[in-house]
């Protein structure tokens, strides 16, 4: 993918731009791996090196204030559209700086411990054969739903403890919230529907925290409401943020790393013959794919005072997108970064971001993925795409897919020795 000729990009149209926004991101980088935009009158980040300085939490760059900037640019009298995104938004993990980051990430690292990943595993692989055996019996499907989303949600729901009944309205609750919050700009219809989301999802699971209260289980609103550190309990509100933010995010993410992994293996008969002929080496195979996709595309900050960074002024209140797609693409660290290479060390792989806001949910989306491609690529020989032109969301922070048609084509059975006396007739 070579670079396109751009002085700027418009984070208002991932949408319409889909993969050429990589193209972009390359050229900002090429130009100015530091580069005020003019558009967003913000900065955009796209070296690798300086997006790990952004991550690493010794600049002064907060995440407290991203999202309170969005919501401070609504005009007065629209502010009461949206009231449960107010209240509920600055509690959030993805909301919050040292130290009551570091308080609320102690208390959630129990529930998202490898011990549960791994505990899951066995439940995460019977949804994946269930849902490729279901795949098998359509002559074409739409992958994000009938797929992608089967596995990531119905994984979710049951490592939250919640019934496999709000399985259908995962796709509005994802989405909406992640369209609403994680776009390039003001949008008001899309906060309309993330607040809409919000609601219904405060009102599961504060139903959920009342029966948990009552009739302790094992499961994650259970371990959240246990939870303490140095005499400190999540409060209610903090609970259910959590809560929210660990449905929402972490199932449409997986979703859409499973979609747009899928086109890339499609795309690419070497990749897929490399997985099924080192299955050892699934763990780099899905870093590589997370790299390559980009569906983890950017983090936001505000600065919180005047300093220098790499010959430019930023000061105080201005924006910072930390572009983890452009990181991912530097080729100072990822020689030929527009091939998959399933042999490259994934030890400067961004995708999850470094330092203190690293994916807390990073051991369950690996899991989840360690189980599925292998187990695609071992039921289908070959994934044809039914429409080249992909329909991406408008979500900037998780970029993915709206639909995706797809005919899988089964692997020929290995062929089997047949018992003795058992064979064509001779001559």
């Amino acid at each position: 993918m070579a670079a396109a000729n751009v002085k700027d990009v418009d984070f208002t149209k991932v949408a319409e731009l889909g993969n050429r926004l990589l193209e972009q991101l390359n050229a900002l980088r090429d130009s100015a791996p530091i580069h005020w935009s003019e558009r967003h009158q913000s900065w955009i980040v796209t070296g690798h090196a300086e997006v790990v300085e952004g991550f690493r939490g010794d600049l002064p760059l907060s995440v407290a204030g991203r999202l309170r900037r969005v919501f401070h640019v609504l005009p007065e009298n629209e502010r009461h559209r949206i009231p449960c995104l107010l209240d509920m938004v600055p509690r959030m993990l993805i909301s919050l700086d040292p130290p009551e980051q570091l308080r609320l990430r102690k208390l959630m690292l129990k529930a998202f411990s490898k011990k549960i990943a791994e505990a899951n595993r066995s439940f995460a692989r019977d949804v994946v054969r269930q849902t490729l055996d279901a795949a098998a019996q359509m002559p074409e499907l739409e992958f994000v739903e009938d797929v992608a989303r089967q596995v990531s949600g119905n994984i979710i729901l049951r490592l939250m403890g919640l019934p496999k009944h709000y399985l259908p309205k995962l796709q509005f609750w994802s989405n909406s919230l992640n369209s609403g919050l994680g776009g390039g700009g003001v949008n008001l219809d899309l906060l309309d529907k993330a607040e809409i989301a919000v609601k219904e999802m405060h009102g599961v699971f504060a139903d959920e925290i009342r029966q948990r209260r009552r009739n302790p289980t094992d499961d994650f609103i259970s371990s959240l409401i246990t939870a303490e550190e140095n005499g400190r309990k999540l409060t209610e509100e903090e609970i259910i943020a959590t809560c929210v933010l660990t449905l929402a995010a972490g199932n449409d993410s997986t979703t859409n790393t499973i979609a747009l992994g899928t086109v890339a293996l499609a795309r690419d008969a070497e990749a897929r013959h490399h997985i099924r002929s080192h299955p050892e080496a699934i763990g780099d195979v899905m870093m590589e794919i997370m790299r390559y996709v980009a569906m983890s595309t950017s983090q936001v900050r505000v600065v919180t005072e005047d300093f220098n960074w790499r010959g430019h002024h930023l000061k105080r209140d201005d924006h910072v997108y930390l572009m983890i797609a452009g990181a991912n693409r530097d080729p100072d660290v990822f020689p030929n970064p527009e091939a998959m290479d399933f042999t490259r060390p994934q030890d400067q792989n961004v995708t999850f971001g470094p330092g203190l806001h690293h994916c807390i949910g990073h051991l369950i989306a690996k899991m989840q993925l360690s189980e599925f491609f292998p187990a695609l690529l071992e039921r289908f020989e070959s994934i044809e795409l039914l429409d080249d032109s992909l329909q991406w969301g408008s979500a900037l922070g998780f970029r993915g897919l709206l639909s995706l048609r797809v005919r899988l084509l089964p692997r020929q059975p290995y062929p089997q020795p047949l018992p003795e006396g058992i064979g064509p007739p001779a001559g």
